[in-house]
């Protein structure tokens, strides 16, 4: 409970403020960098056009941070119908038309969810592959910019080239590895400022 509260928070600050830096960026670059990414990357790709998912949503991590929680109070605040588990097993996707997978690693998020690095793997496989066998479209989110990129998130970021659209804060694709993957795909990719603007995205790709 404590945790969802300074989460909520933490959201709330984003989404009533106009800039980024007053709720917490990234200390090692300058407040410009992020919409410099979002115009130089941007080209590579095209956004979603018209809303393409259905809902309701299965909402769940790759990698187990605390992003997948940010994702979910979005969807609150988005009004759609979703189900959460951070954890989510292929049987989870019953009963839900789109799987929404939140790209995030944390080591500390999978020591308290019992599992390794391979072990969140195959499980984004298993999930993976049975959207796939249920004809299920998917979104993959990256809120996490910058801060949340490293060894640990690059390993998982592979996982998603089978997401029907992606919505990564620009900051933390500087190095392009989600605009790549979008480019070959030939995936939509929209680029947010922060968490709170990923918001808008992910209501806007929901059929009504």
């Amino acid at each position: 409970m404590r945790k969802s509260a300074i989460l909520g928070c933490v959201l709330a600050c984003l989404v009533a403020s106009s800039f980024v830096a007053g709720c917490g960026g990234s200390s090692n670059a300058p407040a410009a960098k992020p919409a410099a990414s979002a115009t130089t990357t941007a080209a590579a790709v095209t956004g979603l056009k018209a809303p393409i998912f259905e809902q309701p949503a299965l909402i769940t991590s790759i990698g187990q941070s605390a992003d997948a929680q940010m994702v979910k109070a979005l969807a609150d605040r988005s009004e759609l119908k979703y189900k959460y588990d951070v954890a989510a097993k292929p049987e989870a996707l019953t009963g839900n038309k789109t799987l929404i997978l939140v790209i995030g690693g944390s080591s500390k998020g999978m020591g308290a969810a019992g599992v390794n690095q391979a072990q969140e793997q195959d499980r984004a496989k298993a999930l993976i592959a049975k959207a796939k066998e249920m004809k299920m479209p998917i979104m993959a989110l990256h809120v996490g910019g910058a801060a949340r990129r490293g060894d640990l998130t690059d390993k998982f970021i592979p996982l998603i080239s089978d997401a029907s659209y992606m919505v990564v804060v620009a900051d933390g694709d500087k190095d392009k590895a989600f605009t790549n993957i979008a480019s070959s795909k030939k995936m939509p990719m929209d680029y947010a400022t922060n968490v709170a603007d990923v918001g808008k995205y992910l209501k806007a790709a929901f059929k009504k």
